[in-house]
């Protein structure tokens, strides 16, 4: 049985007159006749009544068009999606993303996405750094959120996003929102391992050294929500982006740092530079787009 047919049986079956449903297909009466002959011979039964010059459907051409239309219009979409696929409208991505992404870049950016090409499905995963550049090396991910610097030379198409400013995150204690980089240490730092961003790593400690203030790292964690729930334990305290704010986190309490300016944590937007699928293009468009064209 071939599409076609079913189009022709629809047809047909619209207009109950082969001559108007010829016209309305753009195609000679006979071989339209003969087409739903031959649909007929294959189901072995008869679809229309030709009695009296007139036409009409039989029980079994009742009982069959709803599964033709349905079949119709389920090859349309099917096409249509294929069509979308290969110039990139649909399909789905994979991006990786570290957790600082989360509250504030990966979101807009994804509800762009979804508004310019609902048909692009993005897959995420949470991949550290140095996991998103293997990744993107072997091709696991096609686009990465991560912190630069990231040392690849030219192999990557890197974008830098607005740097975000640190803030303290501590233990609950009813005290008021501003700390020093004394009393944050006094609580011991929870901190990412050197291995995840080791530039980042290394001037978040040197912040401490140079305002004389000896601080320990006493946990390490690689995502933000775990920092959140060691510092709600009691175990520590942790610095992270600003818009970690965004999260209500029984046990803790955001803080500005008064006497000393924490490194800004930044991100970037990484991509190979390699010829890249249209649909990874398009992604990469839309989420280089200037903060101030991404509108909620």
């Amino acid at each position: 049985m071939e599409l076609r047919h079913l189009r022709h049986f629809l047809a047909v079956a619209d207009e109950l007159h082969m001559g108007r449903a010829a016209e309305r297909l753009g195609m000679a009466q006979p071989p339209l006749s003969q087409s739903i002959a031959r649909l007929e011979k294959e189901l072995g039964v008869r679809l229309f009544d030709r009695a009296n010059r007139r036409m009409a459907l039989t029980r079994a051409g009742t009982a069959f068009i709803d599964e033709a239309r349905s079949s119709v219009l389920h090859a349309d979409a099917a096409f249509a999606l294929a069509r979308s696929a290969e110039n990139g409208a649909a399909g789905e991505v994979r991006i990786g993303f570290v957790s600082a992404a989360l509250y504030e870049h990966l979101p807009r950016r994804l509800a762009r996405l979804r508004r310019s090409y609902p048909g692009i499905k993005p897959k995420l995963l949470e991949l550290s750094t140095n996991d998103q550049l293997m990744a993107l090396s072997d091709g696991t991910i096609d686009l990465g959120v991560a912190h630069p610097p990231l040392g690849t030379g030219d192999r990557l198409d890197v974008m830098e996003l607005p740097p975000e400013a640190s803030i303290a995150v501590l233990p609950e204690d009813g005290k008021n929102t501003q700390v020093s980089l004394a009393e944050l240490a006094a609580h011991g730092l929870i901190l990412f391992p050197a291995a995840q961003g080791p530039v980042l790593h290394a001037r978040l400690l040197d912040c401490f050294t140079s305002a004389g203030v000896e601080v320990k790292i006493v946990q390490e964690a690689t995502r933000a929500l775990t920092m959140l729930s060691l510092v709600s334990a009691g175990l520590g305290a942790a610095v992270l982006p600003r818009s970690v704010r965004r999260l209500t986190f029984e046990g803790v309490r955001y803080a500005e740092i008064m006497d000393s300016t924490l490194p800004s944590l930044s991100l970037a937007l990484i991509a190979r530079r390699r010829a890249r699928l249209p649909i990874v293009g398009r992604v990469w468009d839309v989420f280089t787009k200037p903060d101030k064209e991404i509108v909620e």
